[in-house]
C-alpha cells in the first residue's frame, strides 16, 4: 500500500534499502560458501547463536492451538549443525545463496511497487519488476506471448521466450541470471537513485 511520502523521500528510503542489501549480501554469501570449512574449534564456539526476543504474554495468538504448538519458535540457531549439514550437502550452498539474493531483490522490488516506483518506464525498473514477479512465481518467469521487450538491463532482455525459465539456476535447471547480475542490478539502481538525488538538489552547481 502506497504511503503519503514525497517522491524524494521514497527515493531516499529505497536507496537506503538497496545499500543495506549490498552491504549484507557479500558477508552473508561468504558465510554460506565457507560455513563447511570452519574449523572444529571455531564451529564449537559459534555452536549456539541466541536471538533476543521481546517480552511477551503467554497464550496469545495461536499459542493455545494444538497445531500451533508444533510451530513454536526457537531463540537459538545451531551454527555447528548448520555447517555440518552444508559439509554433507555442499551442492545446497547455491540454493542457500539463491534464497539470500532473491530476498534482496524481493525486498527492494516490493518496496518500490508499494510506493509506485515500479510503474516507471525506465527499462531497468521494468526489468526488476519482472524478476520480482518471477521470484514470487516459484523462481520462474511468466511472460505473456507477444510481450514487447521493455524490460532490459545491461544487455539482458526479458521477453516471452523466457516463459517458464527459472530466474536463478535450481534443481539442475539453468537460470536466466547469475547472482552477480542481481548484485549489478542493485548497484545500478543505487547509482541511478543517487544521480536522481543530485539532479533534484541541484548537484554541485551551488
Amino acid at each position: 500500500m502506497a504511503t503519503n511520502m514525497s517522491g524524494e523521500s521514497v527515493s531516499q528510503c529505497t536507496l537506503h534499502l538497496i545499500e543495506e542489501q549490498l552491504q549484507v549480501l557479500p558477508i552473508s554469501i561468504a558465510t554460506i560458501m565457507q560455513a563447511d570449512e570452519v574449523g572444529e574449534t571455531a564451529s564449537q564456539l559459534l555452536s549456539k547463536l541466541f536471538l533476543k526476543r521481546k517480552p511477551r504474554h503467554k497464550k496469545t495468538g495461536s499459542a493455545g492451538n494444538i497445531v500451533a504448538e508444533e510451530a513454536q519458535p526457537s531463540e537459538d540457531i545451531d551454527f555447528h549443525e548448520a555447517s555440518e549439514y552444508l559439509r554433507e550437502h555442499p551442492l545446497e550452498k547455491m540454493d542457500y545463496a539463491r534464497v539470500l539474493v532473491s530476498n534482496s531483490l524481493l525486498s527492494v522490488g516490493i518496496y518500490m511497487r508499494d510506493h509506485d516506483m515500479a510503474s516507471m518506464r525506465t527499462p531497468e525498473f521494468q526489468f526488476l519488476g519482472h524478476v520480482v514477479n518471477a521470484l514470487l512465481n516459484n523462481n520462474r518467469f511468466k511472460v505473456n506471448e507477444g510481450y514487447m521487450p521493455m524490460a532490459t538491463f545491461d544487455g539482458l532482455v526479458i521477453d516471452s521466450s523466457l516463459n517458464g525459465t527459472r530466474v536463478f539456476a535450481e534443481k539442475g535447471e539453468d537460470g536466466f541470471l547469475e547472482f552477480g547480475d542481481a548484485v549489478a542490478l542493485l548497484q545500478w539502481l543505487s547509482r541511478y537513485l543517487r544521480g536522481e538525488k543530485r539532479f533534484v538538489s541541484g548537484g554541485d552547481a551551488g
